[in-house]
């Protein structure tokens, strides 16, 4: 399972569809693109690729002619730019036209593991975040509906049509799999009182995927901006679509010498975490995650990449195969295909040297540690294994570099 970012032409594309209702925005990538748009109308344009905060770095254009809009976008596309320490490179971008409002409202929704949680303000923009004493907000438990009084009530709403469009979001979020929504802002249009988007962020539950065959139509996942993936990367994520395990790979730097295989979300960023306390951040050459109970299939083929990018590189290495408490998982399958994989590569590996350190705990764990301690015995493969006894972190100690 994965809560992935879709770009906002689509969120939006998707929930003016939901409400039957058409979106006049259009994806732009070429100079083609703007061959179908009137000349009398003023437009807006900004980048469409998963990062935030366009306003305040000048990449959102309003009010322009068609000119204007074709000389920013020719100026602006294919350039590099910096966000933080992220380099990435312009090439997609969301036009529509430009409606003129007066008030604007922002609204968000979040989804916890029992409740969705709904955010309201009148404060709305760049600065929303600096000004969030502003926000309220109102939880939703996973069993119930949404409660319009109570929802008109903590938000202060009088008038019908902003509490409508929340409950229309709303309706929208969790009906078509979102994991998370934010409008900010939407209004209305002053000429015929219309709702207008003015900008939406959004991530969908991809493993949702096969019970949206019509709404999910050409639903693009584009990478996080400044990010490009190899084929092996891309695999993984293709995978990942097709069980509802999580199955994250991304390589960071396929020459550094700690590799991981992490079980649990919340144990890799641990595991992650303190290898940069140890100051062995310069080192992590990726950051991975097998969990949700996958199967031998798809742990043996998750194992199998990360052998083969760990092989491509001639330095010797460590892979940590480390989680914490497996309470679902069933770590037989999970150490099964993993076996598999060092069979299969073993050879491969004793020539790298690659030395193995795992930490592990969950149902029969003892049987299947020895079971994993014993196969690397009889492979000739390096390997340290420690159970629950041991702190997940303190398998770190033995990395010697």
């Amino acid at each position: 399972m994965a809560n992935v970012g879709i770009r906002e032409f689509d969120a939006k594309r998707m929930f003016f569809s939901y409400l039957w209702q058409s979106y006049n925005g259009k994806k732009i990538t070429s100079l083609d693109d703007f061959s179908s748009l009137e000349t009398q109308k003023k437009y807006v344009i900004k980048p469409d690729q998963l990062f935030g905060k366009r306003g305040k770095l000048g990449l959102i254009w309003v009010k322009l002619t068609l000119d204007e809009v074709k000389k920013w976008f020719w100026e602006k596309n294919n350039t590099e730019i910096s966000i933080k320490e992220t380099k990435g490179i312009l090439d997609t971008f969301l036009l529509e036209e430009f409606i003129p409002h007066t008030d604007e409202y922002y609204v968000a929704i979040k989804g916890e593991r029992d409740y969705d949680e709904i955010f309201f303000s009148n404060f709305w923009g760049i600065d929303v975040e600096e000004n969030w004493e502003k926000v309220q907000s109102i939880k939703v438990w996973v069993l119930e509906n949404i409660n319009e009084q109570k929802l008109s009530e903590i938000f202060q709403i009088k008038d019908e049509k902003i509490l409508q469009v929340i409950i229309q979001l709303f309706s929208f979020y969790r009906n078509e799999d979102f994991t998370y929504l934010e409008v900010n802002p939407f209004c209305f249009d002053e000429r015929n009182g219309d709702l207008v988007v003015l900008d939406m962020v959004a991530k969908v539950d991809d493993t949702a995927f096969f019970l949206h065959p019509e709404t999910w139509q050409n639903l693009e996942f584009p990478n996080t901006f400044g990010f490009e993936e190899n084929a092996r990367e891309r695999y993984i994520k293709e995978l990942d679509q097709k069980t509802g395990a999580s199955l994250k790979m991304k390589f960071l730097n396929t020459n550094w010498k700690i590799w991981t295989l992490l079980s649990w979300g919340g144990g890799s960023l641990v595991m992650t975490d303190t290898l940069w306390y140890l100051w062995y951040d310069k080192e992590i050459a990726n950051y991975w995650e097998l969990s949700g109970d996958p199967d031998r299939f798809y742990t043996r083929e998750y194992t199998k990449v990360l052998f083969e990018q760990m092989l491509d590189s001639p330095k010797p290495k460590y892979l940590i195969i480390a989680g914490a408490i497996a309470n679902f998982t069933q770590i037989d399958k999970t150490f099964t295909g993993i076996i598999d994989i060092l069979e299969e590569k073993s050879e491969e590996i004793r020539k790298k040297w690659i030395q193995i350190l795992v930490r592990r705990w969950g149902l029969n764990d003892k049987i299947w540690l020895k079971l994993l301690s014993d196969a690397c015995e009889k492979l000739w493969i390096p390997c340290k294994v420690a159970d629950s006894n041991v702190y997940m972190t303190d398998i770190l100690k033995e990395i010697k570099l």
